[in-house]
């Protein structure tokens, strides 16, 4: 009798902790998925950052331009599918910052997320991308906060 207590327990304890090896994992992918997507949204914007600062604007005719701004909207319609997981803005943050090249920074990441997350108008559908002017408008208020960010 105190053999079969004895392997139930071990079995429960073998039972919870695969389940708390899943969850941690589940996590773990959410927060790598979070951070690639940080990683993306910075590369993007200090690309339309790039030819903002040389042109004064963004030209979504221009293949680079356009292809940073799809990328964007995409981090972009991703940090707003979960951005009530305080995990996930935080995992996302953290790209933003790893990515940044100075630029995006530990001090000014959450003005920019707080700014991106305000916005309208990004659109991830590349049919429209390049000829919406909410997209335009809401790009060049991203870099423009990135640019005030700096200062």
């Amino acid at each position: 009798m105190k053999k079969l207590s004895i392997i139930m327990m071990c079995v429960a304890t073998l039972v919870f902790a695969s389940c708390g090896s899943t969850l941690g994992s589940a996590n773990s992918s959410t927060t790598s998925a979070a951070k690639a997507s940080g990683k993306s949204a910075a590369t993007s914007l200090l690309s339309l950052y790039g030819s903002y600062k040389s042109t004064g604007t963004v030209n979504l005719g221009n293949p680079t331009d356009l292809t940073a701004a799809l990328s964007l909207a995409t981090a972009y319609t991703n940090f707003r599918n979960n951005q009530a997981d305080p995990n996930y803005k935080k995992a996302f943050a953290a790209g933003m910052v790893s990515a940044g090249a100075g630029l995006i920074t530990s001090q000014n990441v959450n003005y920019l997320i707080n700014t991106m997350n305000n916005l309208t108008g990004l659109n991830v559908n590349a049919a429209t991308i390049s000829n919406s002017v909410g997209t335009a408008t809401a790009i060049i208020q991203l870099l423009q906060a990135l640019g005030t960010a700096q200062q």
